[in-house]
């Protein structure tokens, strides 16, 4: 087989397999687009393409689902868990890069334990913990658990950011009088977009997405967030699947949108701290 021909190959080996790895994908999407659509008189059927398209799930599964309290809930605690957690994790990558080597190694390790254990491992201690401190059933207190579980992937992640970055902008910017906080807030951290970026949506989705904290901290049916507020869907003898799959859609639809305008950005921050890590 000649060059051309092997190089040929290759290439259409490889779109036939970018071609099964995005069917795999939107079959699961195309099912949940297609039942939530479907006559909610009828019993759901994956394999069935609507009759008639029965937008009124969506509209039912907004009103008596909740879902707009739900959605606000669930952006207070995004929004709460991603500030802390990107404003930790920033702060911890970059002493860890300029603190002494043993003793950052020494810390960073632990750091990385977190991507090891378990999430649920602590569940105990910081139920009573949060009930100590009255933070139980508040969106603060979900909060500080979500960051408490996340920082491990952020600090990694701006940590090996900063080792690529070289030494020499800052000393620059220290001898022409820069005092340390400026120069991080106004010429370290500028040069983090894509690292931000990455971890923004990382923490996000993880926060969006997150099921367990929400039912074990939030026991309040009004403090919910959307993933437990999906529940309301699952009566004790039936569950609306079609209000349910419409809700589901719902859901995962801003960050699907999100994810598919910033992707390059992921990318880049992605191998942008493993270049030289």
């Amino acid at each position: 087989m000649s060059a051309t021909a092997m190089i040929r190959a290759k290439k259409i080996s490889s779109y036939g397999l970018a071609l099964c790895a995005m069917v795999v994908i939107l079959i699961p999407l195309f099912v949940l687009a297609t039942v939530s659509l479907q006559d909610p008189a009828a019993g759901p059927n994956p394999l069935r393409l609507p009759d008639s398209f029965h937008w009124s799930n969506y509209s039912d599964a907004i009103e008596k689902g909740r879902l707009l309290l739900y959605f606000r809930n669930s952006m207070t605690v995004l929004v709460l868990t991603t500030s802390i957690t990107l404003l930790a994790s920033v702060l911890a990558g970059y002493a860890l890069r300029h603190g002494k080597p043993w003793k950052g190694d020494l810390i960073f390790t632990f750091f990385l334990m977190g991507l090891i254990l378990p999430g649920f491992a602590g569940t105990i201690q910081s139920f009573l913990l949060l009930r100590e401190l009255s933070l139980l059933n508040t969106h603060i207190g979900l909060s500080i658990v979500q960051t408490s579980g996340g920082m491990a992937l952020p600090i990694f992640l701006y940590l090996q950011f900063f080792k690529t970055l070289p030494l020499e902008i800052e000393e620059a910017a220290v001898i022409d009088g820069c005092s340390p906080i400026k120069l991080f807030w106004k010429i370290v951290f500028p040069l983090t977009l894509p690292v931000t970026s990455t971890c923004v949506i990382i923490i996000a989705l993880n926060s969006w997405n997150d099921f367990f904290s929400p039912l074990v901290y939030l026991p309040s049916p009004d403090m919910r967030t959307l993933p437990t507020g999906l529940m309301a869907f699952r009566m004790q003898y039936s569950t609306q699947w079609q209000q349910l799959f419409a809700a589901a859609v719902l859901i995962a639809a801003p960050f699907t949108l999100l994810y598919v305008f910033i992707q390059r950005y992921i990318i880049k921050g992605l191998v942008g701290g493993a270049v030289k890590g």
